[in-house]
């Protein structure tokens, strides 16, 4: 039966009082009587007189500014179910980089949300596009509103009080729309500041680093392993998961402890970033995400210019295009050697292809292949695994009677099928150890889960550290006579790991390193999770500004 034309107009105008209605709540959220509201609902107006001038159609202007603030806040919640992180401005430099569209990809779920968002937007139109519309006089009245609204949002977001309070309240900030636009106004760059002194980190003496005279050059191979956590971590009475070697202390191991990382379910390249840098992403608030695009050119210490000022070549091997997520510039920016994918080592993929299932037995097969290529100077290889990354399938087989113990079956799936990938990891690992130990040349090698796996994991976990899920694991195993490294706590921050290697070299360093070193030493491996915030804001004045490592 067929609506009859006054049942098609009030559906149709009920739909749009649902829509606005949406949009208002939203423009809403973290109201406040300051620059946090008049944003908010000016960014609102300001979009509906726009249209309202261009189109001179009440009806659509109202529908297309709600369903554009709607669409907002859903790629807020899409990027918060990811990533754990709030959106921010400098999120679409990253999204519209080419070469990422291959990691979206990936996410067919995701990819599917966001053309069901445009289709929605192009429904809107279609529903309201023949409405009636006002006269000239009106539109016009609507152009100097919006020319006013949009002045008073740019003076409102510039406001060097109105940023501090906002920068104050990350990283939840005070609104998708509110934090749009804020964020969008510190495009220009500025390093973290902290006003606690350096004196009090640079006074404390019960740690000095002293480089050893005969330091010895080890070959040095880093692995990040992708979505990489042990699973034992999660809480699951009643549920044995196999053994894996590779999370067990053995002969060789040198250091090993649970790692705070800065991610969870996705942004490799946040962990990549504070293992080359040396910095906590945090750190950088709404740029947190975008380091690899705002802030690596800024960074004047690094990994790899520490190894190569002792005479070291540096490599990375990355399984994906050089330039997804700006990873090619940012590791010249960093100081690089060789970058080289595995196509150009002999495997069969185009060299633009991300290989998303590459295993990681063939990855560190192609390590053994450069360790043999390189051999007149000590060589440094930064390699990234891909086959343990998602999406994982929550139809899989309930291997281990997760559901009986969790009571979620899509996480019970999910898990089990990370587990098979898993599997894969901890046989290629364990024969890559067993490699270095037997290896005459002086070999290290340090592997680490760079976040955990989104696996839809929403329960406890076996743990009494704070913020479980971003919590991974690493370990450093080597031929080396000497001694184990000493003051290792229930925690190392991912940021101390570069300042690891080169301690257990013994190799002379710069004041930067020398700082990191002497901070994992003195905190025991932490840092934000460190007891004296004192001394943690005082490190970070001694590194941002004094040393001015990030820039000024």
């Amino acid at each position: 039966m067929l609506l009859s034309k006054n049942n098609k107009s009030f559906i149709s105008t009920a739909y749009l009082y649902l829509i606005t209605l949406a949009a208002l709540i939203i423009c809403s959220s973290r109201f406040s009587f300051s620059y946090v509201g008049f944003i908010a609902f000016g960014f609102f107006l300001a979009i509906f007189t726009a249209l309202l001038f261009l189109s001179g159609r009440v009806k659509l202007s109202l529908s297309i500014t709600s369903t554009l603030i709607v669409i907002l806040q859903l790629l807020n919640q899409i990027k918060a179910h990811y990533y754990k992180e709030r959106l921010f401005f400098q999120d679409i430099s990253i999204a519209l980089d080419p070469a990422n569209f291959g990691t979206l990809f990936h996410y067919p779920l995701a990819l599917l949300g966001l053309i069901g968002l445009v289709i929605l937007l192009a429904l809107n139109v279609v529903l309201y596009i023949r409405t009636i519309k006002i006269s000239l006089p009106y539109r016009f009245l609507s152009l100097f509103i919006m020319a006013g609204l949009i002045l008073g949002i740019t003076q409102f977001s510039q406001n060097k009080h109105n940023i501090e309070n906002w920068q104050g309240a990350l990283p939840k900030g005070k609104g998708t729309i509110v934090n749009m636009f804020m964020s969008a106004q510190q495009m220009y760059y500025q390093p973290p500041q902290y006003k606690e002194s350096s004196n009090y980190f640079l006074s404390n003496k019960q740690f000095s680093y002293l480089p050893k005279e005969n330091a010895s050059k080890p070959d040095i191979v880093v692995m990040l392993q992708e979505s990489t956590v042990n699973p034992e971590l999660y809480h699951l009475p009643g549920v044995t998961f196999p053994e894996f070697k590779m999370f067990a202390h053995d002969k060789d191991t040198r250091a090993t402890s649970p790692l705070r990382v800065q991610t969870f379910g996705g942004g490799t390249w946040l962990s990549e970033f504070s293992l080359l840098t040396g910095l906590n992403t945090d750190d950088f608030k709404f740029r947190k995400n975008s380091v690899f695009y705002t802030v690596a050119p800024h960074i004047k210490n690094s990994l790899f210019r520490e190894l190569k000022n002792n005479g070291y070549y540096t490599v990375v091997l990355t399984p994906m295009f050089k330039m997804n997520y700006n990873a090619g510039p940012t590791y010249k920016n960093l100081g690089i050697d060789l970058i080289i994918q595995p196509q150009e080592l002999g495997y069969p993929a185009e060299l633009d292809d991300n290989l998303w299932t590459i295993s990681t037995e063939a990855m560190l097969g192609y390590v053994k292949q450069l360790l043999k290529q390189h051999t007149d100077k000590p060589v440094f290889i930064f390699v990234l695994t891909m086959n343990e990354h998602g999406p994982y399938e929550k139809d899989h087989s309930d291997d281990f009677q997760i559901a009986k113990s969790s009571g979620d079956k899509n996480a019970a799936g999910a898990i089990s099928h990370y587990i098979d990938k898993i599997k894969l990891l901890d046989t290629a690992t364990n024969q890559f150890s067993q490699f270095v130990a037997e290896r005459e040349k002086p070999t290290m090698f340090l592997y680490f889960g760079d976040h955990q796996p989104n696996v839809g994991w929403n329960g406890k976990y076996n743990t009494t550290l704070t913020n479980a899920w971003y919590l991974t694991q690493f370990y450093l195993k080597d031929n080396l006579a000497s001694e184990p490294l000493q003051n290792f706590g229930d925690i190392t921050d991912i940021s101390f790991l570069g300042g690891i290697l080169l301690e257990r070299t013994g190799l002379p360093v710069s004041p930067f390193y020398e700082a990191n070193i002497r901070m994992r030493n003195l905190c025991q491996g932490r840092l934000d999770d460190c007891p004296d915030q004192k001394l943690t804001n005082s490190y970070k004045h001694y590194l941002y500004q004094d040393l001015k490592t990030a820039g000024e």
